[in-house]
């Protein structure tokens, strides 16, 4: 690696129109170094909510997993449960869906493990190194099997966020990799405000409130601020408008993104890989089901062993392409960040701020 032209990132374009799976093996053993022989490698991806289409595919995690294995290590896939309510709410339903989508031990070859444990509680705290842009993020709790592992590779569906604008590695690390707590610590950022003006009393959000934050005082929706795991189902269902995003939301969820992501690494040090899969690029995250029509073309693989210099990579290949479908007319070099009316950059600068990475690069493309 040059220093003087920042890290370097690998990539393979499927403009290339070769066999992606053999490219594949190329780019990972550009990065096989953070695998020792007989480590506990944690296979970090999203297994795609039910109902949606655009995660990553099974043959290309299994080929990651037996490339683990080829180099003497003992891979397993693995994810956490989320914070919302869903078809992944619990590790139970969170195998019925991985299953449903064609993640099992026999598609993969090694077991499937949901890292924070059946109700997602399980993990070890850890504090956040050094902290940026007075984010108040001063720890994570990192989900147990995730914590236990030796050494991580970080498979990531690169495509839009609505809050984040950018869902790439970082974002896969800082949410994907904690349990229930701390998705809520970074989601607190964007619990709504409420306008009880608007309120009519139809308790609805009341009932569907998992954490029994919500309920009804005169006929007027109160909340619990204790209670509240800032999940933002409340949010999404009301049809009177009651909640509202408070100002600046988004960056501050993007710069916790980025403090969780240092506080997760920060448990490896340099024995973390990260590939990228530019494909499928949709305008909504992988948790949404359906996540909408493709951006850009599929643009091809990127791997590294810095996060920020592959997720800056992915981002600026992404504004190099023409966009397609409905959204042929957006001009713009955050694409995704237009879409969804944020900046994607700020994580990635947080992120380099914090000294997970470096925003230069080199890439290296496989001809």
């Amino acid at each position: 690696m040059k220093a003087s032209q920042g890290s370097e990132v690998f990539f393979f374009s499927y403009s290339r129109s070769r066999a992606f799976l053999r490219e594949l093996r190329t780019l990972f053993s550009k990065v096989a170094d953070v695998v020792s022989t007989g480590d506990s490698v944690a296979v970090k991806l999203h297994m795609g909510e039910y109902g949606g289409s655009a995660y990553l595919r099974p043959p290309l995690v299994r080929r990651v997993c037996d490339l683990v294995k080829e180099a003497g290590a003992r891979p397993f896939v693995t994810d956490t449960t989320t914070v919302y309510p869903g078809k992944r709410f619990t590790a139970g339903q969170y195998l019925t869906t991985a299953a449903f989508n064609g993640f099992t031990e026999e598609s993969m070859g090694v077991p499937i493990i949901i890292a924070d444990g059946e109700q997602g509680y399980d993990g070890e705290w850890v504090d956040i190194p050094t902290r940026v842009h007075d984010c108040r993020l001063d720890k994570i709790k990192i989900a147990r099997k995730i914590w236990d592992a030796d050494s991580m590779i970080v498979l990531s569906h690169v495509k839009g966020h609505p809050l984040a604008g950018l869902g790439g590695s970082i974002k896969n690390v800082a949410m994907g990799c904690v349990t229930k707590e701390s998705k809520a610590a970074q989601h607190r950022a964007n619990r709504g405000l409420i306008d009880f003006s608007k309120c009519t009393g139809c308790g609805e959000c009341v009932e569907a409130c998992l954490y029994g934050a919500l309920s009804l005082l005169e006929e007027r929706m109160v909340r619990d601020e204790e209670k509240c795991m800032s999940c933002n189902r409340c949010f999404f269902l009301c049809k009177e408008g009651v909640f509202s995003l408070p100002p600046r939301a988004k960056e501050k969820l993007s710069v916790n993104l980025a403090h969780s992501a240092a506080g997760v690494l920060s448990r490896f040090h340099s024995k973390v890989a990260f590939i990228n899969f530019v494909q499928d690029v949709t305008p909504l995250c992988d948790c949404v089901a359906p996540s909408g029509l493709p951006v850009v073309p599929d643009i091809g693989i990127l791997s590294s062993t810095d996060v920020v210099a592959v997720d800056k990579a992915s981002l600026d290949l992404i504004a190099q392409s023409k966009p397609v479908g409905r959204y042929a007319q957006v001009s713009s070099p955050d694409i995704l960040g237009m879409i969804n009316d944020v900046d994607s950059l700020c994580q990635i600068r947080a992120a380099h701020k914090l000294g997970l990475g470096s925003m230069e690069y080199q890439l290296t493309e496989q001809r």
